[in-house]
C-alpha cells in the first residue's frame, strides 16, 4: 500500500500515510471490507453464505466500536485533537452500524428463493459505507499518530532548552549537574526516534532518522570533552570554536529529525505531498 490504505485507488481517502503501523492496523479491515464488497459479483448465495457475509458485516461492526472506543479516549486527553477526533470516530461508528445493517440478513426470514439470495445487490450502500468507514478510521489512525509526532517535538524542545543551559555553563561542577539532565533527555529523545525510525515507512526517512540519530549520539559524547576542555582553557581560540561547532551540529541534527518526522523541509516548507482532495483542501486553507 502507497498513500491509499487500501493499496489502490477505489478507497483512496486522501490521506498519506507515513508509518508501517497505521498501515498494518488497516489491513485487516481492508480485507474484511473487500470480501464483503467481492461477494456482490456471485449472483446466486447460499444459506451458508450470506450466514458468513453476515459474521464478517458484525465483526468489522464490533471492531470499529473498539476501535472509536480508544479513539475517543485519546480526544479526551488531547484538546486541541478533541474536535477532529471526535468526528472522525462518530463518522466510524456510523459505518460499521451500516456496514452490520447492510449485511443483516435476520430481516429477511420471511424473503424465499431469488429474493434472499440477490438481497445484497445493492453494492453502492455497501461502497459507500466502506468508503466512509475506511476515510474515519484512517483519519483517526493519522490523528493519534499526531500525537506520537507531538511527543518526540516536545522532547526535542526539552533537549534544546537544557542544550542552551550547557553552552552557557562557567564552572565545570555546574556542567556535570546539567548535564546529567541533558543524558536523561537525550535517552528519552533517542527512545521516542529510534520507534519512529523502525516505524516509517519510506527507506529514505529512515536513512535520514539513522544518520541523524547518530551524529546525536557521537555529538553528545564529544559535548563532553569539548566543554571540559573549553571551561578548563578559557581563552583557547580553538577550543571554544570546536565547542561551538558540535552544539551546532546537534541543533541541526535535531532540526533534522523533527523535519523527518513532521514531512517538512527548512524553512518551515512543507514537502510535496501526493495530489489529492485532501491536500488541495489543505493547501488552500493554508493560502
Amino acid at each position: 500500500m502507497a498513500s491509499s490504505p487500501c493499496g489502490g485507488g477505489n478507497f483512496d481517502c486522501g490521506l498519506e500515510i507515513q508509518t508501517r503501523s497505521v498501515e498494518q492496523t488497516l489491513i485487516p479491515l481492508v480485507s474484511q471490507i473487500t470480501t464483503l464488497i467481492n461477494h456482490k459479483d456471485k449472483l446466486k448465495k447460499t444459506e451458508k453464505t450470506l450466514r458468513a457475509i453476515q459474521r464478517v458485516g458484525q465483526a468489522v461492526s464490533v471492531a470499529v466500536g473498539r476501535f472509536v472506543t480508544v479513539g475517543e479516549a485519546i480526544a479526551a486527553e488531547n484538546e486541541d485533537l478533541k474536535d477532529e477526533m471526535g468526528l472522525a470516530c462518530f463518522e466510524a461508528r456510523r459505518a460499521g452500524t451500516a456496514i452490520a445493517q447492510l449485511t443483516d440478513v435476520s430481516s429477511l426470514e420471511q424473503c424465499e428463493g431469488d429474493a434472499r439470495s440477490t438481497v445484497f445487490g445493492d453494492r453502492t450502500g455497501m461502497v459507500k459505507a466502506a468508503r466512509m468507514l475506511l476515510s474515519s478510521v484512517t483519519k483517526v489512525l493519522v490523528l493519534a499518530d499526531c500525537i506520537v509526532i507531538k511527543q518526540i517535538i516536545s522532547s526535542r524542545n526539552k533537549v534544546l532548552v537544557t542544550l542552551e543551559q550547557l553552552e552557557r555553563v562557567s564552572t565545570f561542577q555546574e556542567f556535570v549537574q546539567i548535564f546529567s539532565q541533558f543524558g536523561n533527555e537525550m535517552v528519552e529523545f533517542a527512545h521516542l526516534t529510534g520507534d519512529r525510525q523502525n516505524d516509517l515507512k519510506d527507506e529514505k526517512k529512515r536513512a535520514r532518522m539513522a544518520a541523524a540519530r547518530a551524529v546525536l549520539e557521537k555529538c553528545t559524547m564529544m559535548l563532553l570533552t569539548a566543554s571540559k576542555t573549553c571551561l578548563r582553557h578559557p581563552d583557547c581560540e580553538s577550543a571554544r570554536i570546536n565547542k561551538e561547532a558540535v552544539f551546532q551540529r546537534m541543533r541541526l541534527a535535531l532540526e533534522q529529525v523533527i523535519e523527518i518526522v513532521t514531512d517538512t523541509r527548512s524553512g518551515g516548507e512543507a514537502k510535496a505531498l501526493p495530489v489529492s482532495i485532501y491536500a488541495g483542501i489543505k493547501d488552500f486553507k493554508v493560502q
